[in-house]
């Protein structure tokens, strides 16, 4: 990691002094640092791995070589490989703006959301349809584009031709092979990919699938495969994971867990719950959670506490608690299973109400560098 070390160096000297002359002042330069900005550059990867995302941003306030350090493209993406997921949440009405919370233990009243600057403008409604690698892809206003919520950084994309509604499909994702991003648009006639940076949407073929009424309307990424609940197209109908895979642009079909015998009388939702493809079910007030190991495994399973909960769960913490979004009010709320208990979280900083949540690791990676 050449360009690491790199951060770490001090600007060149004056050759006119002689080496005996440069060694006294970088070692009296050394010696007036502060302790933590004297350790070498692999200790301080290891402690920038343990801090949470919110401080992070905030260390690169700290001095030149910090930023420096989580600025460089190989430095950044070493620590987004080993860094923790967070909650990024989206305001509601008239508290527009991306706010960034740690919430991994038992939620306490000390903790404080941090803001996020950005260039697009949250007053104008957009929706995320994509997230991969700490990277949203947003909808606004009949226009795509590419956002980093840590740096701020937005990078627009071509509209596909007769430019659809929201309740057109799309999924955004990474090929780790090629090392591109891809944006998948899937109408009822075809299957748009667009691979960031070509400027050119690609007509695929036409789906084998029907994607009317599921949720999220997003594919969700993970593991080189965007995803999606579907149903076969034809006489026999079933539902099933249609799994897009990134690189190859071919699908692949994967079962459902065994109780969506009748899906269309039940409330799910695809996701990825502590780094898991998971689905969540909500048949009459009883929330099952099944993710996906070498088979789908049952996680959880407990009772709706409002009714709206389970489909909109964002978590599991350590310490025993469901964290959630709560539709009706808009608000975020903790669920304890072992007391059957339900609170409103207030977090210091945060909106009062919500329009969207997601459990996320973000990145540090400029869209400049976006390549993995």
């Amino acid at each position: 990691m050449k360009r690491i070390i790199q951060c770490f160096r001090h600007p060149a000297t004056n050759r006119s002094r002689t080496p005996k002359q440069e060694d006294d002042d970088e070692e009296e330069e050394h010696d007036q640092r502060p302790y933590i900005l004297q350790l070498s550059d692999h200790i301080i990867l290891e402690i920038f791995c343990k801090i949470p995302t919110k401080t992070l941003i905030q260390c690169k306030r700290v001095c030149k070589s910090w930023r420096r350090c989580l600025s460089d493209p190989e430095f950044t993406r070493e620590l987004f490989s080993r860094t923790p997921a967070c909650l990024l949440v989206t305001g509601f009405r008239w508290q527009w703006g991306h706010f960034l919370v740690d919430l991994d233990g038992t939620w306490n009243p000390n903790v404080v959301a941090l803001k996020l600057s950005s260039e697009i403008s949250l007053r104008t409604r957009t929706t995320m349809v994509g997230s991969c690698n700490g990277f949203l892809c947003h909808y606004s206003r009949h226009h795509l584009h590419i956002f980093n919520p840590v740096t701020g950084e937005l990078l627009p994309l071509p509209t596909p031709s007769e430019l659809g509604t929201l309740g057109d499909c799309y999924g955004f994702g990474f090929g780790p092979v090629s090392r591109v991003y891809k944006l998948v648009r899937i109408v009822p006639k075809q299957v748009m990919v667009l691979t960031v940076g070509s400027g050119i949407w690609r007509n695929i073929g036409h789906p084998a699938y029907s994607f009317s009424g599921i949720t999220p309307c997003h594919g969700i990424y993970h593991k080189g495969f965007l995803h999606w609940i579907g149903r076969t197209c034809g006489d026999s109908s079933r539902r099933l994971v249609c799994a897009f895979h990134v690189e190859t642009e071919q699908f692949q079909e994967l079962p459902l867990p065994p109780p969506f015998y009748d899906l269309d009388k039940t409330y799910f939702k695809l996701g990825v719950l502590n780094g898991w493809l998971s689905v969540i079910l909500n048949l009459n007030g009883d929330i099952s959670v099944w993710v996906m190991k070498e088979s789908w495994t049952k996680e959880h399973e407990f009772k709706d506490p409002v009714g709206s909960f389970g489909t909109s769960i964002l978590k599991f913490t350590e310490e025993g608690q469901v964290l959630g979004l709560n539709y009706d009010d808009h608000s975020m709320q903790a669920y304890t299973l072992a007391r059957t208990g339900l609170v409103r979280v207030e977090v210091d900083g945060l909106p009062l109400t919500i329009s969207e949540a997601w459990d996320l690791v973000l990145s540090f990676v400029s869209l400049e560098d976006r390549s993995p």
